[in-house]
Formats: structure tokens, sequence, C-alpha cells
């Protein structure tokens, strides 16, 4: 189980790192009459800040219980930003949603289940 919840955090470190990228540097016109250039700019900062604490509080021993608050805020972000503010058809509310249950999974693991 702890092979597992370690390459679950690291891709979905790498998931969050590249959606934080697209959010702070690559917002589409559209999104940009929901928020101003430095609001996605922070909620894209926000989600790196989550991405890196999937990883490496536990990668490096210290106050590894950051990891599973990680999971829960970069889920609770991911799935806030798409549902209020870009409200993906069904096809893309997929690629908010199972992210989003694997992250709560990742913190349930890191929590209960196999805690650091």
């Amino acid at each position: 189980m702890n092979i597992l919840l370690w390459v679950l955090q690291i891709l979905l470190g790498f998931y969050y790192l590249m959606g934080a990228n697209f959010l702070a540097f690559k917002a589409p016109a559209p999104w940009l009459k929901l928020l101003p250039k430095s609001g996605w700019m922070a909620l894209g900062l926000l989600q790196a800040f989550f991405a890196l604490g999937l990883v490496l509080p536990g990668a490096v021993g210290i106050m590894p219980k950051l990891t599973a608050y990680a999971a829960v805020g970069v889920a609770t972000e991911t799935i806030l930003v798409a549902v209020v503010l870009t409200k993906p058809k069904p096809q893309g509310l997929l690629w908010v949603v199972i992210p989003a249950v694997l992250s709560l999974f990742v913190a349930y693991g890191r929590l209960v289940l196999v805690p650091f």
C-alpha cells in the first residue's frame, strides 16, 4: 500500500504541477473574463504549492502530515475552480473529478492506512 501511495503522490504531483503552469501562464482568454490574470496566477501558485506538498514532506521526512493536508487542499481547490469558475462539460469534468478522488485517497491513506 505504501508503494501505491507513493506512486499516486508522485503522479498527482506532476499532474497538478502541469495544471499550475497552465493556470498561471496559459489561462485561455475566456477565463480571463472570470478572474483577472493575477487571480489565475495566484491559483496556479497555490496549486503548485499543493503539488509540491504531495511529495516533498514525505520524501524529506519533515512534517509528513502535510502530505495529507496538501492532498485535501489540491482536491478542494481543483473542484472549486472547475465547478465554480470554468464550468466544464461532463466529459471535461472527469479530468477534475478522478484526480481529486485519487488525491483524497492519498490523504486517507496517509492519515489512516499507512501514516508516515
